[in-house]
């Protein structure tokens, strides 16, 4: 079997992810910040770094990065749904539901992004709809193979507990 050879970006973002996986923000960031800085083209860098230092508590440099990732590629789904995250944080709900139906458009197969749109939905007092983002939520967790078992099960108890309270 052939091993695939990642380039230098590439290993600072895998171990990135694999730092905020451990929930070790801070190595997380500087390596997020290392593979910006050897490949500042790709915005998915950008929106990765932007969720973890919205989860971090700074809101404007997440912002800033999300906005540079559109800037690269209006099409990063991770942008729009780091976007409607901050706006849900903040209770600007339509605000978070519009980026999140964003998000959807782009990257319909992501459960996480139809049940953060029913947590905005619901807040926002549409709770039919909001129904359906978490019974399409559930369903998409039934078939997907690619979110970790841990992360899996995770999302599926949140849908469910949404589920039970919609």
């Amino acid at each position: 079997m052939a091993r695939i050879r990642l380039s230098t970006d590439e290993r600072y973002y895998e171990r990135g992810l694999d730092f905020y996986q451990k929930k070790n923000l801070e190595a997380a960031l500087a390596d997020m910040d290392a593979a910006i800085i050897a490949a500042p083209r790709k915005a998915e860098y950008y929106a990765a770094r932007g969720l973890m230092l919205l989860e971090d508590g700074a809101a404007d440099e997440a912002e800033a990065d999300f906005a540079q990732a559109l800037k690269l590629d209006p099409t990063q789904w991770l942008a729009h749904y780091g976007r409607g995250m901050r706006a849900y944080q903040e209770r600007r709900y339509d605000e978070a539901v519009t980026h999140f139906s964003r998000a959807q458009v782009l990257a319909p197969e992501r459960p996480e992004v139809y049940l953060h749109r029913a947590a905005a939905l619901h807040a926002r007092g549409d709770r039919e709809e909001a129904r359906r983002d978490v019974d399409y939520a559930l369903e998409l967790l039934q078939h997907d193979e690619t979110l970790p078992p841990k992360a899996q099960r995770a999302l599926q108890s949140k849908a469910r507990a949404w589920q039970a309270a919609l």
